[in-house]
């Protein structure tokens, strides 16, 4: 039998559950079972409604006789094909691969804290005294499985079911999923684990869970796919029977109900009321055909009128034809009139062009000159300040000069006065002297004849201990003289420390710039705009937004720049500085809003260059081959670019050579400028990334300092060659920080030497202050001991402290003189030095007024010509934009007309297609001759009646016939296919409740040939009833049986399994649960009906039993395909 249609469930409240697509598993169409279809393969025009079957329904078909007599045949066939199978041993029931139930779980459910169930493949037993809860297990396999509530005759509300006192219950089935027809296994895995939750408040829900645990769905959708999938009529009466439903089909039950049960169990009853539903299709459809039919007489009269009056129009088609050529003509001549004056425009336009375009050449003429005269003007204003620069610094070195001279001449006049001074002391000192020395002599000379020589020696010692003071003091004063050169030395070796300290400082910032610059490559390889302005993207963005641009933007200038010479990389950045982030625009207009654009994302500080597209001579302004330009060493990939840097930059005549003193000797070229060349870079000589520029100043090659980019690169190069260069150039940086910390080590120490020798000098300084105060004190002594000896000759020593003071004031005043005399020396050679510079400076500030004379001239030629030449440049422009602001309302008034034309035309065109006009006809005549046929035509309408309206009366009435003819037609269709297909159904239907009454009163029969019953199984379709006829001793030779009611309770029971084991077979369901089929048997008739069961079960075809029994597991018997659970 064909697997049951699924049929949406009832909405009641038992039902609710967590239905939310995200949950839900994608369906799939491999590995499902398909359904059976019900339609026949019976050609359907061998079917017919005859004799009114197409409106019977099947359970109301008589089948003339009754079914035994009608199906003996079929009864016999089956019979004979399962006592061949048993033969063969085919009648082994071999465990599902899918769809059976491998484990059941309870949480909180009925009696059950918790509990598990482990079911087997084949057959299942459950035992128990009553109130253990073996019942509770159907229910939860009912519920866990879609079942409602009411189906389980145990409750009418999921909350009956949830244990006493708990607020949730918890419900969990194990489906098996293997086998080549498994359900998306690739999803679920061999086991489908189908959770149900249930709440204290009512509520429930599904989850569908994998067999490794993890969520796959909570749609009760899906869980209904599944169970059709696997066939699993929970809800069937006869495939899940409770304690209730077992009590009265195996005990109580009428054969009216046997027969509705077998009609519900084998789904034959849901078939029929499918057909009915078909058959009050049907009679609808029959209904509406015939209101119909006099709605389509009326349609297809109306017709036939509309078509009689249209042919009598047609024979005065003629005139009609003529008018609607000359209605097709005079709207063409509409169209015509207005490309005339599209065509006028056109040519305002094309000569408006021809005025731009003559403009345009004139104002890049005029601003190619203007850029020369804005160049030559930098270049003289540069040359100017230079100058003028030049004569401040002579005039400030010449005021410092004549200071100077000034405080030397008074300092030398001072000198002479000071020295004649000194030489009046000298010589009065030294009359002094004389006279004191001859005193003492004759003192002296009185005194040793008085002492007798003891006076004399120590007088003698006095005298040369006073020379030895003399000469320590003149040591001491040699050696104080050379202190200052050892400070001298100090502050040079601490300048040099200094010096060699910053140096270290900046080649290390140096390094890290290079390294920060090297990482910021690495990582931004691709961040262009980043390196040009943080908000270049927002910029570029809001440019490629704006759409009231006459021509769009070109920019940044960078993006279209690559640098074929990395080397140079760090040079040229420097060259073109701001402009590589900036843009460039073909009109004043385009420049005002791609201003207002920049400032709104605050990018204002870029540059904007107006320029047009008209060419530059640049190959007549190369310099000689032999040198690379810096036009040569980049690739510019738009001719708006290459136009702006070489007119800004002249990168055409800027060379590229990278040693200085080769370029310096190049472009001294003799004496003789090099022709085509403005100026050229040169790299550095030890840092590569700071360089020189060479240009002709004066007719002189002037030296001017380039430092190099040191930020991230702008223009596009090749990244990986830039980073290698970069690494080299960090390498070289690195040998030359090396160089810088020897040369910062070197110094220190040398600063500390000298530090030390300047200590040394002051000690030996303080030991020469001992040594000659020790002398003094010698002295001292032998004074003393002269005055003893001669205390009475206070005359001689009173004359030698008169000679001693005028000695001292001698020598004073000789150092002095001598002092003055070196310093007034000195003081007119300076004097003559300073008189020498004070001229040389004269001389040549008055050059230097010349020169710089000369340059402001220049300057300010160069200022009015370039004044002229913008003057010139901004008219031309003007004349431009004037053409342009022409052009733009003449292309405003052209794109009116184009709009005007195309309406036109379109209108035209749905009057008809273009047709050519009479030579010599405008649109007024036309228009007459139009107005005077429809005159004429208008008359003879009135008598005849309107064609068009008259066509189209008749085409709507013929489309209404046709229409209401068609859906007539496709009504019948419907009503004769509907009729076969159900005729052709209805036979299926019988057909199927022939063959699966034949397979139960088979299986009846063979189920009780197992115990030696002999018995048969009375089903009549008409009076719909179902009866069992049983004979137990089958040695009686009448087959008749007797009726269900005169058995004993045991061959009762026996029979009524017997049935059942019958009715499962033919229903071919999966899982078949019976509970308490033993209640009222004794103990050899539950023997007899488990064997039974058991036997039923072995011969069944890939099914699993589920049977509850009151009793215990010693009535089952141990088998390796029956489990027990007690």
């Amino acid at each position: 039998m064909s697997r049951p249609r699924k049929r949406s469930a009832p909405a009641d409240g038992d039902d609710q559950t967590e239905d939310s697509p995200e949950s839900s598993p994608p369906r799939r169409a491999s590995n499902k079972r398909r359904r059976t279809s019900d339609e026949s393969s019976v050609p359907q025009d061998t079917f017919s409604d005859q004799d009114g079957r197409g409106s019977t329904p099947p359970s109301d078909i008589d089948s003339n006789s009754n079914d035994e007599e009608e199906d003996e045949e079929i009864l016999m066939h089956m019979t004979q094909a399962l006592e061949a199978r048993k033969e063969r041993g085919e009648l082994i029931n071999e465990p599902a691969e899918y769809g059976i139930l491998e484990e059941v779980q309870v949480v909180n459910f009925m009696c059950h804290k918790g509990f598990a169930f482990k079911l087997g493949p084949l057959i299942n037993f459950i035992c128990g005294k009553n109130g253990s809860g073996k019942s509770a297990i159907l229910t939860a396999i009912i519920l866990c499985l879609g079942g409602k509530a009411s189906a389980t005759n145990r409750g009418a509300r999921l909350q009956n079911f949830i244990k006493e006192g708990e607020d949730h219950a918890t419900i969990v089935c194990k489906i098996k999923n293997q086998g080549e027809n498994a359900y998306m296994p690739e999803l679920y895995g061999a086991t489908i684990q189908v959770e149900r939750h249930i709440q204290r408040n009512g509520s429930s829900g599904f989850k569908l869970k994998s067999e490794k645990g993890r969520l796959i769905s909570t749609r009760k959708s899906d869980l209904e796919e599944i169970c059709d999938h696997m066939m699993l009529q929970i809800e069937n009466p006869l495939a899940v029977l409770s304690q209730d439903q077992a009590r009265q089909f195996l005990s109580g039950s009428s054969p009216t109900e046997k027969y509705k049960f077998f009609m519900k169990g084998v789904q034959l009853e849901q078939l029929d009321q499918d057909y009915r539903l078909i058959e009050e299709q049907l009679d609808n459809i029959s209904a509406r055909i015939r209101e119909r039919e006099p709605d389509l007489k009326v349609l297809k009269d109306r017709h036939e009128r509309a078509a009689t009056k249209l042919a009598i129009a047609e024979k005065h088609e003629g005139m009609r034809a003529k008018l609607r050529e000359q209605t097709r003509q005079l709207t063409w001549a509409q169209v015509a009139a207005k490309e005339d004056i599209r065509d006028e425009y056109l040519e305002e336009i094309r000569k408006t062009d021809d005025r731009i375009a003559a403009a345009q050449a004139k104002a890049e003429e005029l601003d190619a000159v203007f850029q020369q005269s804005d160049g030559a003007l930098s270049v003289a204003k540069e040359a100017y300040e230079a100058a003028k620069a030049e004569v401040d610094r002579l005039n400030a070195e010449k005021a410092e000069d004549k200071a100077q001279y000034a405080e030397i001449k008074k300092s030398c006049l001072e000198a002479q006065a000071e020295q004649r001074q000194i030489g009046l002391h000298v010589k009065t000192a030294e009359e002094t002297i004389a006279k004191r020395k001859e005193a003492i002599g004759q003192e002296e000379h009185r005194l040793a004849e008085l002492d007798g020589g003891g006076a004399a020696r120590r007088i003698a010692e006095r005298d040369l201990a006073e020379d030895a003071v003399m000469t320590l003091k003149q040591k001491q004063r040699e050696h104080l003289e050379q202190r200052q050169s050892c400070v001298d030395d100090v502050a040079r070796m601490q300048k040099l420390l200094d010096d060699s300290t910053q140096a270290k400082k900046q080649e290390d910032a140096r390094v890290a710039e290079l390294e920060n610059l090297i990482k910021s490559l690495k990582e931004n390889r691709d961040s262009q705009d980043l390196a040009l302005h943080k908000n270049m993207r927002v910029l570029l963005q809001a440019i490629q937004q704006e759409m009231g641009f006459q021509e769009r933007p070109v920019g940044p200038i960078a993006k279209h720049v690559r640098l074929l010479k990395p080397e140079w990389s760090a040079i040229l950045e420097t060259v073109f500085g701001k402009a590589l982030a900036g843009f460039i625009v073909t009109s004043k207009r385009d420049e005002t809003l791609l201003s207002s654009i920049m400032r709104r994302n605050g990018c204002g500080d870029l540059p904007i260059f107006i320029t047009n597209h008209s060419p530059l001579d640049v190959e007549s302004h190369l310099p000689d081959a032999r040198y690379q330009t810096i036009l040569s060493a980049l690739e510019i990939d738009h001719e708006l670019v290459k136009k702006q840097l070489i007119i800004a930059n002249q990168i055409e005549q800027s060379i590229l050579i990278p040693d200085v003193f080769e370029a310096t000797q190049i472009l001294r070229n003799g004496g003789t400028p090099l022709p085509r060349v403005r100026r050229c870079y040169c790299l550095g000589q030890k840092v590569k990334e700071k360089g020189f520029m060479l240009s002709y100043r004066g007719g002189t090659v002037a030296q001017d300092p380039t430092h190099g980019w040191t930020k991230a690169p702008r223009m596009k190069t090749d990244v990986g060659e830039n980073i290698r260069l970069q690494e080299r150039t960090l390498e070289e940086r690195k040998t030359e920080r090396l160089r810088a910390e020897q040369e910062f080590s070197s110094a220190r120490n040398r600063h500390l030497k000298a530090k030390q020798a300047l200590k040394a000098h002051d000690n030996h300084t303080a030991e020469l202050r001992v040594q000659v105060q020790k002398a003094e004190d010698r002295v001292e002594q032998l004074e003393d001991a002269i005055k003893e000896d001669h205390s009475e000759s206070g005359k001689l020593e009173q004359l030698r402290q008169e000679l001693q003071k005028a000695e001292d004031e001698l020598k004073v005043h000789e150092n002095s003189f001598e002092d003055s005399v070196n310093e007034l020396d000195e003081l007119k050679k300076k004097l003559r030095v300073a008189h020498d510079k004070c001229g040389e400076v004269d001389g040549r500030i008055q050059a230097a007024n010349g020169v710089a004379e000369k340059a402001k001239e220049a300057a300010q030629a160069a200022s009015r010509k370039r004044e002229y030449d913008l003057y010139e440049k901004n008219n031309a422009f003007a004349v431009i934009e004037e053409g342009q602001n022409d052009r733009g309302s003449l292309e405003r008034r052209l794109q009116e007309i184009e709009e005007h034309v195309a309406s036109f035309t379109e209108q035209a065109r749905a009057v008809c297609e273009r047709v050519n006009l009479p030579e010599g006809d405008t649109y007024e005549s036309l228009k007459k001759k139009h107005e005077k046929l429809r005159a004429e035509y208008e008359k003879w309408k009135k008598q005849v009646g309107d064609p068009a309206e008259l066509a189209a009366e008749a085409s709507k009435c013929s489309k209404a016939f046709r229409k209401a003819e068609d859906d007539m037609k496709t009504l019948e269709s419907l009503q004769e296919q509907l009729r076969r297909t159900l005729t052709n159904r209805k036979m299926r239907w019988e057909r199927f409740r022939q063959h699966i009454t034949a397979r139960s009163r088979a299986g009846f029969i063979m189920k009780l040939s197992e115990r030696g019953f002999r018995g048969k199984l009375h089903v009549d379709h008409v009076k719909k009833v179902m009866d069992i006829a049983v004979e137990p001793d089958i040695t009686r030779r009448s087959g008749e049986g007797r009726n269900a009611k005169t058995l004993s309770g045991g061959e009762k029971s026996f029979s009524q399994i017997c049935l059942l084991l019958s009715i499962w077979e033919a229903m071919g369901v999966p899982i078949r649960c019976l509970d308490e089929f033993d209640v009222f048997m004794d103990a050899v008739n539950r023997n007899t009906s488990v064997k039974l069961l058991i036997d039923g079960a072995r011969h069944s075809t890939s099914g699993q039993f589920i049977l509850i029994s009151p009793g215990t597991q010693s009535d089952i018997p141990i088998a390796d395909d029956v489990n027990r659970v007690e």
